[in-house]
């Protein structure tokens, strides 16, 4: 069944189609299980919309469309379509990854079919791979200022919002309810309902409402995330909801997230619900198994962050 959804997405926008026929009752067995079987992937369809990454719904027009043209393709246009699509999707997942908004993707088509059609080429292939990874240092590097400036600036802008707080590290939050009881500490394992944005875009890259096997939170040690996490979340009690705005150097620096979802020096922003937390174990030091590397943060880092927590938990209990 998986492989059947599949084969309905990866052609969901063929370019011509025309409507099937509709009846308003169902005069056979033939028609019954047909319908049936529709009324089943109908339903397994409904709860793809949380899955979706790029928007936040099915456009059912587009996805009745693709359904259609796909079971009247023969084989081989069908295929071949599909190579298409995936090739333009892993086109689109590279320029969004590295915010390459600026290349002509009508002249990456054209480097395409150049190829494969045995055309002449305007520059080689060698050439065009140095060219290629000049092209992509420079952009990064280009990048990495953009955002850190960009980012920097929008921070700034957060700490003026109503009700904001900013912590000496820089994290600013926003409590939106507060808890009561204990706050977890560097060695907990919380358990969280939240979601993530890119503060620049507001698009959301990651959210547990999304997840189905998430609704009620999950969990995470809190000394093997990023240092806005695990700053913030030891502010917290069980039962508040804050919201974080994450400044890039307590997010995940210039390097971004694996995957390309976060880009370099990109400022985020977190609604997080503290749902539950319990004692867990110390991070593994350096160069033990289970080290965290990269985001990571050292015990001179954690002490600090622990003075730093300690000292705003001292200011907002003087109110």
């Amino acid at each position: 069944m998986k492989k059947v959804l599949l084969g309905i997405f990866v052609v969901a926008s063929l370019a011509s189609c025309n409507k099937g026929k509709s009846v308003d009752k169902l005069e056979s067995e033939d028609h019954k299980a047909s319908y049936a079987f529709g009324t089943g992937l109908g339903e397994q369809i409904k709860g793809l919309g949380g899955r979706l990454v790029e928007t936040d719904s099915i456009n059912y027009d587009q996805l009745e469309k693709g359904i259609r043209d796909y079971l009247k393709a023969g084989k081989e246009g069908r295929e071949s379509y599909a190579i298409g699509q995936q090739v333009g999707q892993q086109i689109e997942t590279v320029i969004n990854q590295q915010q390459l908004d600026q290349m002509d993707k009508d002249i990456i088509v054209q480097g395409i079919m150049d190829v494969v059609r045995h055309k002449k080429l305007l520059i080689t292939q060698e050439a065009g791979m140095g060219i290629l990874d000049t092209y992509a240092k420079s952009n990064q590097q280009k990048l990495v200022k953009k955002n850190l400036d960009e980012s920097a600036k929008l921070i700034e802008e957060k700490k003026k919002a109503s009700g904001a707080k900013a912590t000496a590290s820089g994290l600013v939050y926003v409590v939106e309810k507060e808890g009561s009881g204990a706050k977890p500490n560097i060695n907990s394992v919380v358990k969280v309902k939240y979601t993530g944005k890119i503060l620049s875009t507001g698009k959301v890259f990651d959210s547990t409402d999304k997840n189905p096997e998430a609704k009620g939170g999950v969990e995470f040690p809190l000394n093997q995330v990023i240092p806005g996490w695990s700053e913030g979340l030891q502010l917290m009690t069980k039962g508040a909801k804050y919201k974080f705005y994450i400044p890039a150097n307590l997010g995940y620096g210039e390097m971004g997230a694996p995957g390309g979802q976060i880009g370099p020096n990109q400022a985020l922003e977190f609604e997080v619900e503290l749902v539950d937390f319990k004692e867990g174990q110390p991070a593994p030091a350096a160069g033990q198994p289970g080290a965290q590397g990269g985001q990571g943060m050292s015990d001179a880092q954690l002490q600090e962050l622990q003075k730093q927590i300690q000292a705003q938990a001292a200011q907002q209990q003087g109110k």
